[in-house]
């Protein structure tokens, strides 16, 4: 829908990025552009270069395409620039291609991280200089609720970057409109297998979205669930200060959906599982944010859905099926 597109080039420019509608691809969501560019780049036994910790749904894309997934050090502050630059020599010293790097760099899901600014130009400048494209995946980027974000990482490279965008973090998620700006020497071989595989994204969601964008105040409404979220996160961390053992650690995202939590080794959160179901509180397990089953001692939690209240009392029960459990093997440091 061309109309939809020149939208799009409004929203992106919020986050600094200067297009061309022209170079806008509209998909099923997100996950059908992820879907797409694998199915173009990746040939069984490539690498993909992915966050560690990074998007499960991501992950299950690589695996489908048979992409072997390596995983790249992260900190409190995302992405760590020397370990990108280890893992590209450590990959390349085994004689396998690189076929990009898949990154969220605002509010990442799981970590909710926010990757500073100097960083992501530090990122793009190894990237440029090892001839590997950045795949800038951006569901959370304008859900910032501490301070702005920093630009986005198409705005600073147009050439080296594919943009993928999606309205199901801030408008609706039902409708499943994504779009993915890509460089233009790759937007004919992305149009062709969209084609191949949809023939095209859902006219009723583009016309729908397009309605919306046109006649709504969208960005009162983004401004809005801002406050709703950060509210529901300072609940989330309040509750985890108060009934989390002493020796947990969790991240403290300015924005998103999602906290990540590090409980001590000995502590299996998949095995966990069921004994937080019996206590009515869910959450997603370390292991499943990383291709090598990495991660059984953390967990991802939410609070973008629950009110303060449930959250309050999800990670009191939560805090207490955890402290059983650590009590039984002997943990200490409880409080």
């Amino acid at each position: 829908h061309p109309k939809l597109r020149e939208q799009i080039c409004e929203v992106m420019a919020l986050e600094g990025i200067r297009a061309n509608p022209d170079d806008v691809l509209v998909t099923t969501g997100s996950q059908q552009a992820l879907d797409l560019i694998s199915r173009i780049f990746i040939d069984p036994g490539d690498v993909v270069l992915a966050e560690a910790p990074s998007y499960v749904g991501a992950l299950g894309t690589f695996h489908q395409y048979e992409a072997s997934v390596v995983h790249v050090e992260t900190d409190d502050d995302g992405l760590v620039p020397q370990g990108l630059r280890d893992a590209i020599i450590s990959v390349r010293a085994t004689g396998r291609k690189i076929k990009f790097l898949y990154m969220i760099p605002n509010y990442q899901n799981p970590s909710g991280v926010l990757l500073p600014a100097e960083r992501r130009t530090e990122i793009l400048n190894i990237c440029r200089e090892a001839g590997i494209f950045v795949v800038e995946d951006n569901p959370y980027g304008l859900l910032g609720f501490d301070k702005p974000s920093p630009n986005a990482m198409r705005a600073e490279d147009s050439e080296n970057v594919i943009y993928l965008g999606t309205f199901s973090k801030t408008i609706a998620p039902g409708l499943r409109v994504g779009w993915a700006l890509v460089p233009p020497s790759l937007k004919e071989k992305l149009v062709i297998a969209s084609e191949s595989s949809i023939l095209c994204p859902s006219n009723f969601a583009q016309l729908t979205i397009s309605s919306y964008l046109a006649e709504q105040p969208w960005r009162d409404q983004i401004a809005s669930f801002c406050d709703l979220y950060k509210t529901r996160r300072d609940a989330m961390l309040e509750s985890l200060d108060e009934y989390f053992p002493a020796v947990a650690k969790w991240t403290k995202p300015g924005g998103g959906f999602y906290i990540w939590v590090t409980l001590p080794p000995e502590i299996d959160t998949t095995a966990l599982m069921p004994k937080a179901i019996v206590a009515k509180v869910a959450y997603v397990p370390g292991t499943a944010f990383y291709a090598d089953g990495f991660g059984s001692w953390s967990l991802r939690l939410s609070y973008c859905y629950p009110t303060p209240e449930r959250i309050r009392d999800g990670v009191k029960a939560l805090g207490g099926v955890i402290k059983t459990e650590m009590s039984r093997r002997g943990g200490n440091q409880l409080s």
